[in-house]
């Protein structure tokens, strides 16, 4: 089966190869410096503060599973779906374009026998699946177009031209079949459908000159496209794969660090070259599929929020509008000097950030968006151009060591009546029990730190805390922008009292905590091991030290705490305490695990007065939407933003809203021993 093949420029002028070729190298030429303009753009950003370039196999590995293989892509239906055969019927069509190059001008003779006749049914089945997801996507944008979908020529074109460039070779393909009526056509099993509906044109010298028209305008079309990639949305099939290649080795939770904060003048963006070249690349990467905008808690609240145009008003400032409007239909001002994080990145817009991490999770680029919007946080700090209530929280953290304001005399009033051994006290302790600041002041969060310490006496854990030596973990600081507070202020006292006491492990029951000190610190040179309650107890649960017996039948809604979830992956450890108390089954909302969607207090927001609707009160109606009653949480913050919707509704005697550690002490500790924890929880 060999001499089964075809001449490659059948039907063509003899000099079509030349001009081809001369085309070609133009079309290299504009995309080139095009890229080239870009990569200028790129460079003028400040350098970046981390390393980019190591742990190259889990960066190749990255590049593999998201770029090449589209995981984080497919992760959406249908729009995911349509991607991918776009992306695979182009990736298999410049593949089969160049086997012809290399037969062709290198004369090695490929395309011929049982390769050809597969080659060609595989370039027509992708072929036909590019026009599939062109056909899709483009009609789901016409007919069904997403709430934030943008609109203008920019956004249709691309798709507009990849129908007409696989239109045309196919119409290409029919008319080579028509006119020569070669063996094994059958292969080419798309473009052999086209062949009959072409018997019109005749004679032979019709449809060869109609083959040639057609293959002048496949050509041009590609030409034209290909040349288009700097200069559109499509630049993300350049852009992208880099992006997701340098894309940060930090932890999820872990925002990029501020090496010498002391020696810095200028730690935050103000102007939009203050970015890093790795921050302005991905701004150029951005593929505009509005995820990160989908799963925006600011956005669903109506705030004046959407990550996606952050993204896209960076590039747009960046490249000063030389290349197509990144919004065409926003009006948005460009801007390179200062004025570009007052004026382009607003400040409602860049305050409204909850930091949740929702919007790099579904980014299918790797952009880094919250610490694009910490950068300008940083940048209005170092001005002194914040609101007041951010101004007092960050002066409160500084006067009093929390930013409640409250006196450090007041950290130990939520044992009183409890048997908790101080550090101070001078026994050696396994763990440091960190109660945290909400847990310390906010007087619901109280009953949650008596449960906690509760549960562990009762387990035996060897723990002390720290009591009026305890301070806050600078972490609602740092995301406020004011970087020099946390690593010069929070971290430095920390680093103090854990040295002074030995400090090597660490439980705490707020994941903010949590984070910071497993994520962050290690960075600035503190190291413990710390857990987080729900993980202790449930190993203590797994080892029999606890056992709860009392039943609660009922349905509990468990909410899941972003920072402990999407940024620490911590999903099964809390579900695994409720599931262990008899009777108690647990409910699931559509946002979960790493899905969930933010209480609205995370970044500071706590202590924000932020436009729009509240977050926490969308929350509250999807945990109402499953049919539960009672919700469950693992966060002192999302404790009170629940509670706090609960209470908006006027619900509290319907809706009960408790820590797991709550309901795993009410389930094993009898209410005359429970030293105000507080009722067994009624549930129908």
């Amino acid at each position: 089966m060999t001499g089964i093949g075809r001449e490659i420029f059948w039907g063509v002028s003899a000099w079509a190869p030349g001009v081809m070729y001369a085309l070609f190298g133009i079309v290299l030429l504009l995309s080139g410096w095009g890229m080239t303009r870009r990569g200028r753009a790129w460079r003028s950003g400040r350098p970046e503060r981390e390393n980019r370039f190591d742990d190259i196999p889990g960066r190749l590995l990255s590049l593999f599973r998201d770029a090449f293989c589209q995981a984080r892509t497919l992760e959406r239906f249908p729009g995911g779906l349509f991607h991918f055969l776009i992306y695979a019927g182009f990736l298999v069509l410049t593949i089969a374009t160049l086997l012809v190059a290399v037969q062709h001008d290198l004369g090695y003779r490929i395309l011929d026998g049982p390769f050809y006749v597969g080659f060609k049914i595989f370039a027509d089945g992708f072929g036909l699946l590019m026009l599939l997801g062109c056909g899709a996507a483009l009609s789901r944008r016409i007919f069904a177009p997403s709430p934030g979908q943008l609109h203008g020529v920019g956004e249709y074109a691309p798709l507009v031209f990849l129908i007409a460039v696989g239109a045309t070779g196919f119409l290409v393909e029919g008319l080579r079949l028509s006119a020569t009526q070669p063996a094994y056509a059958g292969a080419s099993f798309v473009a052999c459908r086209v062949s009959p509906l072409l018997s019109f044109l005749g004679d032979f010298e019709m449809q060869t000159a109609a083959h040639n028209a057609a293959w002048w305008a496949h050509l041009l079309l590609a030409f034209a496209f290909l040349a288009s990639l700097p200069f559109s949305k499509m630049t993300h099939v350049a852009t992208g794969p880099f992006s997701i290649f340098l894309r940060t080795a930090r932890p999820a939770g872990a925002l990029q660090s501020v090496p010498k904060i002391e020696e810095e003048e200028r730690p935050g963006v103000l102007a939009v070259r203050d970015f890093s070249w790795k921050q302005l690349l991905s701004a150029d990467a951005c593929t505009r599929c509005g995820r990160c905008q989908d799963e925006c808690p600011a956005f669903a609240a109506d705030m004046p929020l959407s990550p996606r145009d952050v993204v896209l008003k960076t590039a747009a400032s960046l490249h000063g509008g030389r290349f197509a409007s990144p919004l065409p239909e926003s009006g948005v001002p460009v801007s390179g000097g200062n004025a570009f994080a007052h004026d382009v990145l607003t400040p409602p817009t860049i305050w409204s950030c909850t930091t949740c991490r929702a919007c790099v999770r579904a980014c299918p680029v790797s952009i880094e968006h919250v610490d694009m919007i910490v950068d300008v946080r940083r940048g209005f700090v170092s001005e002194s151009k914040i609101p007041d209530s951010v101004r007092v929280a960050l002066r409160k953290t500084t006067d009093s060591g929390n930013p409640w304001g409250l006196p450090q005399a007041d950290r130990m009033a939520w044992a009183d009546g409890l048997d908790v051994r101080l550090a101070s006290d001078g026994k050696p302790f396994e763990f440091l029990y960190w109660v945290g600041c909400a847990a310390a002041y906010d007087p619901r969060n109280r009953k949650v730190a008596r449960s906690i310490a509760t549960l562990l006496a009762r387990a035996g854990v060897d723990f002390a805390v720290l009591g009026t030596e305890e301070t806050c973990c600078g972490e609602a600081a740092r995301r406020l922008g004011d970087e020099g507070l946390f690593q010069l202020g929070t971290v430095e006292a920390v680093r103090e009292v854990f040295a002074k006491y030995g400090v090597r492990k660490i439980v705490t029951g707020c994941p903010h905590c949590f984070n910071t000190f497993r994520n962050e610190y290690p960075a600035l040179g503190v190291q413990v091991e710390v857990v987080h309650h729900s993980q202790l107890l449930a190993t203590l649960l797994a080892s029999g030290r606890l056992a709860p017996r009392l039943p609660q039948p009922g349905t509990v809604a468990f909410h899941d705490s972003c920072y402990l979830g999407r940024c620490n992956g911590l999903f099964d450890e809390p579900r695994t305490s409720l599931a262990s108390i008899p009777g108690l089954s647990v409910a699931e909302t559509e946002k979960r695990r790493e899905r969930s969607f933010c209480c609205g207090a995370g970044g500071g927001a706590m202590w924000l007065d932020l436009p729009g609707r509240r977050i926490n009160h969308l929350r509250f109606d999807q945990l109402r939407a499953t049919g539960a009653r009672a919700f469950a949480t693992a966060c002192p913050y999302c404790l009170t933003m629940l509670e706090d919707a609960v209470s908006f509704h006027a619900l509290e005697k319907t809706f009960d809203v408790r820590d797991i550690s709550e309901y795993l002490a009410e389930s094993m500790i009898p209410a005359s021993e429970r030293n105000g924890l507080g009722a067994i929880l009624q549930m129908p």
